[in-house]
This record gives structure tokens, sequence and C-alpha cells, in this order.
């Protein structure tokens, strides 16, 4: 039965992740509305530019994994996801409060990379360190349920920046949309920040570094230690969150663009059924975390590599040629095959990780592979399309991404780090 303490621990890391990503895909789903607001005067290069200021921003994460990592792992979880809601708060604020490009010209789209950048930094310090932070401060074997509960989390975030827009879609159109409305959401934003700010500075720290402190086996310098100790490991992990990141961005986060820019699609029928599925997203993480506590990580995981290595091309050509049915049912079986693949996928990461470099390890081969390919794969996908014209072609990238999972999960060998429980 968890104790007062530990339902805070596990609400405080949760609202954090929830807001962070809610934060950070607000700019996703509004990159076309952007691109007229930022880049009006590039209309032939508006949507790649836009796109771009996407990516970039990706690539400040695994900067952000490696300061919140080091704090992490010397100063404790707690004052590392302190203060990366903060930053991401202040980040937001800051695109929320932006002139457009008729107000100061292409100086509104640095500031705005800017402000990407900065929540980059932030983000990159988060999803990997709230998993830690309630695995941590929770002695039970749950770990697949637990850690789940924060991909599940960062799913939220997903699912309320989808209804978000979807709603501001409903209530805006025309210029109040690109004058004002587009602000809204992430003034909401900072403000949740804010709080989410104050809820976990409240929070205890956890058990397992209080002991780590306790006996001085605290890390100097976690992340010369990874590299020398640690690298396979490293890459390893990097190959399996490869796939999760093109699954999250290709089929949940770029979708709703794909459906109206793409596919010619309404917005409203794109963020209407990308609402849907990220709701059914959430239950599916949950439960696929908490079956691999009762038969294992390794064959809930390697079942849905290897299904989104079969299936993704399929499911892209159906989702371009098939009717509103068939576009439904080939979302919501691209959902499961995601679910069993990223439900488990934390605690796995977080078994075969020693305590002492958890947060940095796990942050920067998380943060890595997001930024390479998920930060990119929106606009790799246009890129490609673009040039070949064939408009499924983002579903081969995918299947390819599930290639490299399948390999490493076949040949990874069973390796739990059982310190954290010795540490309680």
């Amino acid at each position: 039965m968890l104790t007062k303490g530990q339902k805070k621990i596990i609400f405080s890391a949760c609202i954090g992740t929830i807001l962070e990503w809610y934060d950070f895909s607000l700019y996703a789903y509004l990159a076309s509305i952007f691109a007229q607001i930022f880049f009006h005067s590039l209309p032939n290069l508006a949507l790649l530019m836009s796109y771009s200021v996407f990516a970039i921003g990706y690539l400040a994460r695994p900067l952000g994994a490696v300061f919140f990592g080091y704090l992490g792992d010397t100063q404790g979880r707690k004052k590392a996801l302190s203060l990366s809601v903060l930053l991401m708060a202040i980040a937001t604020c800051g695109i929320g409060l932006l002139p457009d490009y008729a107000a100061i010209g292409m100086s509104a789209a640095f500031l705005l990379l800017f402000f990407r950048l900065l929540q980059g930094i932030a983000v990159g310090g988060e999803a990997f360190g709230s998993a830690c932070f309630i695995v941590e401060s929770i002695s039970s074997k749950n770990t697949g349920f637990y850690s789940a509960l924060i991909w599940s989390s960062s799913v939220i975030g997903l699912l309320l920046g989808s209804f978000v827009v979807f709603i501001l879609f409903l209530g805006f159109q025309g210029p109040s949309l690109y004058q004002f409305a587009w602000r809204l959401p992430f003034l909401f934003a900072a403000l949740s920040g804010l709080v989410a700010y104050y809820i976990r500075t409240k929070t205890l720290e956890t058990k397992a570094f209080q002991n780590l402190s306790h006996h001085r086996l605290i890390e100097k310098f976690p992340i010369k230690t990874i590299f020398l100790t640690h690298k396979l490991l490293t890459v390893e992990l990097m190959g399996l969150y490869l796939l999760s990141a093109l699954v999250t961005y290709l089929v949940f986060i770029f979708m709703p663009i794909y459906f109206t820019d793409v596919l010619g699609r309404s917005r409203i029928f794109a963020h209407a059924l990308n609402t849907i599925v990220l709701f059914l997203l959430i239950f599916l993480d949950i439960f696929f975390g908490w079956l691999s506590d009762k038969i294992g990580r390794k064959p809930i995981m390697l079942t849905g590599a290897l299904g989104l290595m079969c299936f993704s091309y399929p499911l892209y050509l159906t989702i371009v040629h098939a009717s509103f049915f068939w576009i439904v049912i080939a979302q919501i079986i691209f959902t499961i095959l995601a679910a069993s693949f990223q439900g488990p996928l934390m605690a796995f990461t977080l078994d075969r990780i020693p305590i002492a470099v958890r947060y940095s390890l796990g942050s920067l081969s998380y943060n890595l592979a997001y930024s390479i390919f998920g930060g990119t794969a929106p606009l790799v996908a246009v890129y490609l399309i673009t040039k070949t014209d064939y408009i499924a072609i983002p579903g081969l990238y995918l299947s390819m991404s599930a290639v490299v999972a399948v390999f490493i999960l076949i040949a990874v060998k069973k390796q739990i780090r059982t310190e954290i429980f010795r540490c309680q």
C-alpha cells in the first residue's frame, strides 16, 4: 500500500511530465500556423522552415540530458526535475508573448528558435528523470507499471496539446487565430508550469539517491563514467529509443499535419482522430508496462517491434488510400503496436543501468535518439515526400527503424540491476 508521501511523489512526477510534454508538443501541432506567422516572407519554404525550427530545438535535448543528468546524479533527482519544469515554463511563456513577423521581421523567427532551444534543454531532463524519481522512491517490483505511468503521462501531455489545439481550431477561425488566439495555449502552459514547479519543490528526495549520498557513492563525473564504462549500453538503448522516437513523431505528432497538409483532409478531422488514438495510447502504455512485470519486458517489446517492422508501410498505405473507417483501424493498430513496444521500454532501461549514473545515462540515450531521429522525423518525412513524390514513404522509414530495434532485442541478454532495491 502506498503511503501519502509516495502518492505525492507519483503525482509530482506525473503532473510535471504532463505539462512539459504539453508545452513541448504545442509547437508541432501549430507548426503550419507558425509557418504563416513567423516565416511569411518565405511562402514556398514556410512549412519546411517551421519544421526546421522544430527539429533544431531537438538538438538542445542532449544538452539538457547532460546538464540535468549531472544535477540528478550528483545533487539529487528532486532538484533536477524542479529546475527543468521551471525552465520549460519560462520558455513556453516566451513563445506565447513573441511578436510576429509583421511586427519585427525575421527577428521574430530567431526569437522563436531561441525559446524553442530552451524548451529542448528543459525537456531533456524530464521524462527519464521522472521515471527515476518514482521507481527509486517506491520499494516495489512493479517497475514496469510505475515507469509506464511516466510514459503515459508524456502521452497525456501530447493528448492535452492535441485537444487544446483542436478546441482552438473550433473556437477561432481566420484572422483571430493568427493574430492572438494561437498564444493562449502557451500562456496557459506557462502558468501551469509554475504550479508544477511549486509541487515538485515540496516533495522528498528519492530513497535510493539518499542512500548513495549517505554511503558516498555518488559519481562526481557521471558522463565520464558512462563513456569509459558504459558505451555499448548507451548505444544499445539509443537503438531502442530510435524506434520509440519515430513511432511517437510519425504516428502521433506528425500525423495531424500529414492528414491536412499532405493528404488534404480537414484539420478538425485530423486532430479529432489524433486525440482519440492518444487517449487509447495512455491506457495501453500502462497495460503493457504492467504486463511486463508479469511476463517480462523482452517478449512484449519484441512483438511490438516485429509488428512495426512488418506493418508500418501497409498501414501508411491504408491511411493514404482507404476510407475513413479503415484509416481509423490503421491508427488503432499503430497505437497497439506502439504501446506494446513503449510501455515496457522505460522499465527495460531502468533495469539495465547502474543507479549511480542512471539519470545521466538514461536521459542521454533517450534524448540523443529523440533529438537525432525524433525531432527530425517530420522534417525528413516532408523532405522525402517532396523529393520522391511518394506520400506513403514515411511508413518505409518507420519500418527500417524497427529492424534496428528487433536486432537489438534479439541480441540483448538479461541483465537486471538490483542496486535500487538494496538501497531502500
